[in-house]
């Protein structure tokens, strides 16, 4: 077979997957190369971004940071690279962590391909992992955060932004589970509003000064 044949059959088994089988990995590596996710870096998308990052660089100055469901690495704009020591992003889509690379990576600034459910990251040892806008993506967000607490330093904390109509019962599920430290409402001119919170397992932080026990 011709390297043309196998070009077509390559296309072909492509638009199978994103147009019949809706793969997410293919399908989200054929958006990032259209361009199709760039509207996360607009100014009007930025109100959640700087609550997180203001989090981690309040709680955790210089810490070491993961970031789950990272795209094109558009929060680390926002954290600053004199913000962190160590800063690791993982996204499902090979495009998202090529793009973020290019863009962003350095020594101290690494993206990687690989799905947040059962993802190793390269580093041992976080104090903060950042989940923004990207845990309804999970095929069970609890479990998936429980998967990380062993990667968390002493006092590591979750930093957690989902859409205010899409995030209840997540929510809800992660209360029976972790204290809730401080949470931020951000709202943009076109009424978009996210939940942005600071969680800590209560194994951990029920006995913290700064644990709240308030409800959601």
């Amino acid at each position: 077979m011709s390297s043309a044949h196998e070009s077509f059959w390559a296309r072909l088994v492509r638009w199978f997957r994103v147009k019949i089988l809706r793969d997410r990995r293919t399908k989200l590596n054929y958006q990032y190369r259209q361009g199709g996710w760039a509207w996360l870096d607009r100014l009007d998308e930025q109100g959640h971004h700087f609550v997180l990052a203001g989090y981690f660089r309040r709680l955790k100055p210089g810490g070491a940071v993961l970031d789950l469901g990272c795209g094109e690495g558009v929060w680390n704009d926002a954290l600053g690279k004199e913000s962190y020591s160590y800063y690791e992003g993982v996204d499902l889509a090979d495009e998202a962590a090529r793009l973020a690379t290019t863009k962003r990576g350095d020594t101290k600034t690494r993206f990687f391909q690989g799905d947040f459910d059962t993802y190793r990251p390269a580093r041992g040892s976080f104090d903060a992992v950042v989940v923004n806008e990207a845990l309804y993506y999970s095929r069970n967000p609890v479990a998936c955060l429980r998967r990380y607490e062993p990667y968390l330093a002493k006092d590591g904390v979750f930093l957690i932004s989902l859409l205010h109509r899409s995030s209840d019962a997540i929510w809800e599920k992660l209360y029976v589970v972790y204290d809730f430290l401080d949470e931020n409402v951000v709202t943009n001119l076109h009424k978009t509003t996210w939940i942005c919170r600071v969680l800590r397992s209560r194994a951990v932080g029920a006995n913290h000064p700064d644990a709240s026990t308030a409800q959601p």
